[in-house]
């Protein structure tokens, strides 16, 4: 099941860097595309427990993500993200 938005608040300020990204669009609330390719959704589980899916080339990771986020959790988050969005953008003409 995905994550309503309303419960990706403590999130705001990561998904706000990640849509000033060049080639990802944010085509739903909380799920992004980069270079027309799924790139981060997330998911609600049992009710209370989230995670994020980030792809890159190949394969998707997936990262348990606490409510509130732990700063250890967001820095995991950020460098995935970053990670990922390499792998995808990595030997690509703009």
């Amino acid at each position: 099941m995905g994550c309503p938005p309303e419960l990706l608040d403590d999130l705001a300020d990561v998904i706000d860097d990640l849509r000033g990204w060049p080639d990802v669009v944010e085509r739903k609330p909380g799920i992004f595309y980069a270079r027309r390719l799924p790139f981060l959704h997330f998911h609600l589980f049992e009710g209370v427990r989230r995670r994020a899916d980030v792809r890159g080339r190949a394969a998707w990771v997936s990262i348990d993500l606490p409510r509130p986020l732990p700063a250890t959790k967001r820095r995991e988050l950020l460098r995935e993200l970053r990670t990922r969005y390499r792998e995808r953008t990595a030997g690509r003409s703009r």
